[in-house]
């Protein structure tokens, strides 16, 4: 291979992600408008600088297009059956459910902005948790300004294994780690994720009422932690698809039974808390649906999921079936090559997180419609919201991961890597959660940050010859930092909350502390593990 580190090259490399960087943040376009520039200015160095062939390019969009298509097979559902949760009144039943269970303000702010936007992160992700966190805790006094930092803080930790792992998948997908390095990475990026989960809660309890309110509901706070982390931890190296999404709906049921322990089931708050807001009660109006109603679609995808990836017969059975494409080796002008693949990136639709997300939202709607919460018209509106929410995300996705694939196949991460590599030395893996970070941040996505950015970590691990596990590790959790402060998220939680124009206040409570765990995550690898 005559491919070598130059300054044009290296400085071609970079282009694609500089202009990204340069156009989202300094000019404000969408990563929907954005994508598509990046992905063409990617191939046109690959062609014109590093010697790539248009039919190679080709091949590359193929696996770019087929890469997406499996994970636009979950989004799709995902966001599909929020929409429907949303039109039948669910959201409401739950929340009033919530509220019935327990008086105690602290476990009631728990469960609206860490709990339940957790188990929403583990299905749907894309923002859905904080667009649904950030109202209910509103609605029970919380201050606007500080239900979007805590549902930001506290449902971020599951953005790598949540959505049914999908932005874990999209980094091992980009990486290219073999089986024993990808469980020692999610073994390294659970337990990073188990600290983050329990240091937000507790940042989230002190804004309330200092030591007051850590005293009060941290034995509570570190129990759930324990189940969500610590199940997460179990789960992840052995099945990473049900990693975040069983412990978040167990701790979510636990979180039930603890309300009903007298301590935490009878009325008590700090009236001086500086995070609340309080008004006069107003009697609303009771929703004609139960809790358990509203939750039918959760209750269907938990006992789906369990069944087909759980119970090995089963497991066996429906795995059978596998889609997959076939695509040969291609050498660029330099020598630089990209293996054959018999089978790339196979597809097994009946055990995929996307069959399970439409089965159990078709189901529900089948039982709203019976019961008189949904009309058949409302289809309508269910899919237009749907359509019109996942098709930014359809573009950006897309044209990244095709960007990534021109990049990686034409040589362009690896001379970026090396340069990098050649600048820092050993002390990359400092910097690296910092990467995923801004990746994420950028994108507003961990799993976009792990489609551009995953390739590009294990390949400077390779050339450091450590463990392409750290530094992909390191990739994913600095992309759940990042995701806490990306402008998707906070977005979403301003739209719901009405909010507007705090964009900047939000952005310099919650950078420090983002940018205060990656370095010590980066520092911790650096230190115990390369």
């Amino acid at each position: 291979m005559s491919l070598s580190v130059t300054p044009l090259l290296w400085a071609a490399a970079a282009a694609p992600v500089l202009f990204l960087l340069v156009v989202i943040i300094k000019f404000g376009w969408g990563v929907a408008k954005a994508a598509p520039y990046g992905m063409v200015i990617a191939g046109v160095i690959a062609l014109l600088l590093y010697r790539s062939q248009p039919g190679a390019l080709a091949l590359e969009a193929g696996k770019g297009a087929w890469n997406a298509a499996t994970i636009l097979l979950v989004i799709w559902p995902a966001l599909f059956s929020y929409e429907i949760t949303c039109e039948s009144g669910g959201f409401k039943a739950i929340s009033q459910g919530i509220q019935s269970l327990t008086r105690h303000e602290l476990m009631q702010i728990l469960i609206f902005g860490w709990i339940f936007p957790s188990f929403l992160q583990g299905i749907t992700g894309f923002g859905v948790a904080v667009a649904v966190g950030a109202p209910l805790l509103l609605s029970i006094g919380v201050k606007p300004f500080y239900s979007i930092i805590i549902v930001l803080l506290c449902h971020c930790w599951g953005a790598t294994f949540g959505t049914l792992a999908l932005a874990w998948e999209a980094l091992v997908a980009q990486a290219g780690m073999d089986p024993a390095q990808t469980a020692y990475a999610a073994v390294i990026a659970a337990a990073m994720l188990w600290i983050y989960n329990f240091l937000c809660v507790a940042i989230c309890l002190w804004f309330y009422g200092k030591g007051k309110a850590l005293k009060e509901a941290g034995p509570a706070a570190a129990i759930l932690s324990l189940v969500m982390g610590g199940g997460e931890l179990l789960l992840a190296p052995v099945n990473a698809t049900i990693s975040c999404f069983l412990p978040s709906a167990a701790a979510l049921g636990l979180a039930f039974v603890i309300s009903r322990i007298p301590k935490y089931h009878e009325a008590w708050s700090m009236p001086e808390s500086p995070i609340m807001e309080r008004k006069e009660e107003q009697a609303g109006e009771a929703c004609a649906m139960t809790f358990h109603q509203a939750f039918l679609p959760y209750y269907l995808l938990t006992g789906i999921t369990v069944i087909c990836l759980l119970v090995p017969p089963v497991n066996a059975l429906l795995s059978t079936w596998k889609i997959g494409f076939s695509f040969p080796e291609t050498v660029t002008g330099f020598g630089f090559v990209t293996g054959a693949e018999s089978c790339f990136s196979p597809l097994k639709p009946l055990t995929y997180a996307g069959t399970f997300l439409a089965v159990s939202s078709i189901a529900s709607f089948i039982y709203y419609r019976k019961k008189g919460f949904m009309e058949t018209r409302d289809l309508k509106n269910v899919w237009k919201r749907t359509v019109k929410k996942c098709i930014p995300s359809t573009i950006a996705i897309l044209c990244f991961i095709i960007m990534s694939k021109f990049m990686s196949s034409s040589g362009q991460i690896y001379v970026l890597s090396q340069g990098i590599v050649r600048l820092l030395g050993r002390y990359y893996v400092i910097a690296a959660p910092f990467f995923g970070m801004l990746g994420s941040f950028i994108t507003s996505s961990n799993m976009s940050s792990n489609i551009l950015l995953g390739n590009f970590q294990s390949t400077a691990a390779e050339m450091l010859e450590m463990n392409p596990a750290v530094t992909s590790a390191l990739q994913t959790v600095g992309g759940v930092l990042g995701n806490v402060f990306a402008p998707g998220c906070i977005i979403m939680g301003i739209s719901t909350t009405g909010f507007t124009g705090a964009e900047g206040k939000i952005l310099k409570m919650i950078i420090p502390i983002s940018a205060l765990c990656g370095t010590v995550f980066g520092i911790f690898a650096f230190l115990v593990l390369v």
